[in-house]
């Protein structure tokens, strides 16, 4: 099937669809939940300030001029780590490949969302699905050892290949990505790719199900990215 067909489809297929995707409305949730937790974190840390240094200098104490600066400098640090810090236990994206194999859906899936706006369409409809399936696997990793075939195969998958396909696509010049050079269009590769990560995320989830680790070690089917091909070419 040529390119532009298969772009044709997948984008038909959007706009039947239309609507705020559940991964966007994850995403909006995830901004809210954020937020007041770091909220919650920056009262906590005013009303530790405001109860603690007084108590301190009445009853244990005076700290004089000098040290109630020195209360206010680490007041205002404490507030601005309250606020700079993750929030909701997400990993970093550039953390993703250390990150505990528990959260690693999670916070392949907030990283995700994170990118959606900058693909095509049809490759926006895919990554939905794809955060759905991650939403859904992350309850099977908690009791799952590191240490299994099994849960090297999920790492490489969600933490090394996902992320390289979409950032090599994200590499690319914009005004190549839907023609690209010699045939070659990376919007196209990108949304086969996708797919292809959309059917192992199915699968290994499937087979975490029925408890066969030995076949889902054995039997994966690895994205292999030069099957994409080279985003850069």
């Amino acid at each position: 099937m040529r390119s532009d067909e298969v772009l044709a489809r997948a984008e038909a297929a959007l706009q039947r669809h239309g609507g705020r995707s559940r991964l966007q409305q994850r995403a909006l949730s995830r901004m809210i939940n954020a937020g007041k937790i770091k909220a919650r974190r920056a009262a906590w840390t005013t009303i530790g300030f405001l109860i603690g240094v007084p108590a301190f200098a009445l009853f244990i104490k005076p700290i004089g001029l000098m040290g109630f600066l020195l209360a206010i400098m680490a007041y205002f640090g404490a507030l601005l780590a309250a606020i700079l810090l993750p929030a909701g236990g997400y990993v970093p994206p550039e953390k993703l490949a250390e990150a505990p194999l528990k959260a690693l859906p999670l916070s392949t899936e907030a990283w995700l969302s994170s990118q959606r706006r900058a693909l095509p369409p049809p490759a926006q409809r895919l990554s939905d699905g794809i955060g759905l399936k991650l939403e859904q696997l992350a309850p099977q990793l908690q009791t799952l050892d590191e240490r299994e075939p099994a849960a090297m195969e999920i790492r490489r998958l969600i933490a090394d290949e996902l992320p390289e396909l979409v950032n090599g696509y994200l590499r690319v010049p914009e005004h190549l990505r839907r023609n690209g050079l010699n045939g070659m269009s990376p919007d196209t590769q990108l949304v086969e790719g996708l797919n292809v990560v959309d059917a192992e995320l199915q699968r290994m989830s499937e087979q975490l199900a029925s408890g066969d680790l030995y076949k889902l070690a054995t039997q994966g089917r690895y994205l292999e990215l030069k099957y994409q091909g080279d985003p850069e070419s």
